[in-house]
């Protein structure tokens, strides 16, 4: 007969056990019911600026900030009397005294833990300055944004709210914690919204909510307001949540609506224009040929002389409305772009329209090439350049135009030694219909205008300085993106 007999595993060595306390992580304090320590692990003597031996035998008092030693043996009994393991302090932050006297947040857990001297407590006890210095300054960050925010659990409930998000919806900061999120949409998305969220749980990418779509907030009145919403998932209060970022765009949407009007007014002004205008306009002048025709070849002078006028403003006012159509179709940016050399560019301009003897050019455009539309920015440059020559004073005077870059735009300078810009100018010089006195006759007023809303369009802004020096002379500064941008007006 063959026996057999099983026996049972040795269990890990005392010595073993002693080594893993040692070598544990986290701070680990084993206590007697007097509250005596019995041992104390390598990493709680470190957080506490001691050493394992000098802890050993003394009270666990000592560890405490000195207001609370009073009231911690009545605690420890309480414990005692019923043990079972459990944090300690639930919901609240418990401190520890350091060796050198100042107090440091901590999280201890409590463990009873028969021994043969009797019930033993372990005491677990885990720094979390850190984690409270991040909380802090996370907590800073989201009450100081100025963007409105809200933490949601993963129940749907507003877990805090800071004052931006709060005063944008009219709604008392202290008084949503605790409420459901769904209480900030309106009637019509709630039905649905429970079933976006927890897809949106599942995923956990970082987003923005609703793209391609118009989204609105219920204000605490009943209003809505557009909005805009990022969602990204969070840990708060070792919890994951998700951060809600929501901006207000009522503005925004209001500029938008505003500048698609007036853009839309304008179109439609300068079209009816064109063709209410235009054709009475070819009317008038087929009469003044007529007339010409009818009269012979024996017109009086003074004739002659009014008739010339008539055709001179017939011609004038058919170049205005042109200009008209230009100016409105300038309103929308342009979206063909191609590596434009703007020393070569410049170049072209001068020799399509050259300045006439007597004026010097120098050219200073020693910078990279710019990823941009080409036409509008030609446009400009031209309009600048004519305009020097236009309001130039004398048979002779110079022009510089030059060029520098920073990290987005290209300023260009367009400067001559002309009478300058009269201060009182300055404010309507690019406005419609504006000339420089008003003595002028020989513009529409629109090539400033129309020079102002091409740079506009297209992410810049210009500007005149006016004199230059000795009295003199104006300096136009464009500054145009370098890099092909996308505008406010893409959208529009």
């Amino acid at each position: 007969m063959v026996t057999t007999s099983v026996e049972p595993a040795a269990g890990p060595s005392p010595d073993l056990l002693a080594r893993a306390f040692n070598a544990a992580p986290n701070g680990f304090v084993l206590v007697d019911k007097t509250g005596i320590i019995v041992a104390a692990n390598e990493a709680l003597a470190r957080m506490f600026g001691c050493t394992v031996e000098s802890l050993a035998g003394t009270s666990v008092d000592a560890l405490l900030p000195s207001p609370l030693r009073a009231e911690h043996a009545g605690l420890r009994d309480s414990f005692m009397a019923h043990p079972e393991p459990r944090p300690m302090g639930a919901g609240r932050v418990l401190f520890a005294r350091h060796a050198d006297g100042h107090d440091f947040p901590v999280e201890i857990g409590l463990n009873p833990l028969p021994a043969a001297q009797g019930l033993l407590v372990l005491a677990s006890v885990v720094d979390i300055s850190e984690r409270l210095g991040l909380e802090s300054a996370f907590r800073g960050m989201f009450d100081a944004s100025p963007y409105g925010q809200l933490i949601v659990d993963d129940l749907g409930r507003i877990v805090m709210a800071n004052r931006v998000l709060a005063e944008s919806l009219g709604h008392n900061r202290a008084a949503l914690a605790g409420q459901p999120l769904e209480m900030l949409l309106p009637e019509r998305y709630r039905h649905r919204h429970g079933a976006l969220m927890q897809g949106y749980i599942q995923t956990g990418e970082a987003r923005m909510m609703g793209q391609g779509r118009d989204l609105t907030a219920l204000h605490a009145d009943g209003t809505e307001l557009p909005v805009e919403i990022g969602l990204s998932r969070v840990r708060w209060n070792r919890q994951l949540s998700t951060l809600v970022v929501i901006s207000d765009i009522s503005i925004r949407k209001r500029l938008e609506l505003e500048l698609r009007q007036v853009n839309a007014d304008l179109q439609e002004f300068t079209y009816v224009a064109s063709h209410d205008l235009r054709s009475p306009l070819r009317g008038i002048a087929d009469l003044v040929e007529w007339i010409g025709t009818d009269l012979g070849d024996n017109i009086p002078a003074d004739v002659t002389r009014n008739l010339q006028r008539v055709t001179h403003r017939i011609q004038r006012m058919d170049r205005l409305i042109d200009d008209l159509l230009r100016y409105a179709r300038a309103g929308r940016a342009a979206t063909e772009f191609s590596q434009v050399d703007l020393q070569g560019l410049v170049k072209g301009i001068l020799e399509l329209q050259p300045p006439p003897p007597g004026f010097t050019v120098q050219l200073d455009l020693d910078v990279p090439p710019l990823q941009t539309a080409r036409v509008p920015l030609e446009t400009v440059l031209r309009n600048l350049l004519s305009n020097v020559l236009k309001h130039h004073d004398r048979p002779h005077g110079r022009i510089t135009v030059r060029a520098s870059i920073d990290d987005v735009h290209c300023r260009i300078e367009v400067e001559d030694d002309g009478p300058g810009v009269p201060e009182q100018a300055k404010a309507r010089i690019f406005k419609l219909f504006q000339t420089l006195t008003s003595s002028e006759r020989g513009g529409s007023g629109i090539g400033l205008a129309l020079t102002k809303r091409l740079v506009e369009v297209h992410g810049g802004r210009i500007d005149v300085q006016s004199p230059v020096r000795d009295g003199r002379g104006a300096c136009f500064r464009f500054d145009w993106p370098r890099f092909k941008r996308r505008t406010s007006h893409d959208q529009v």
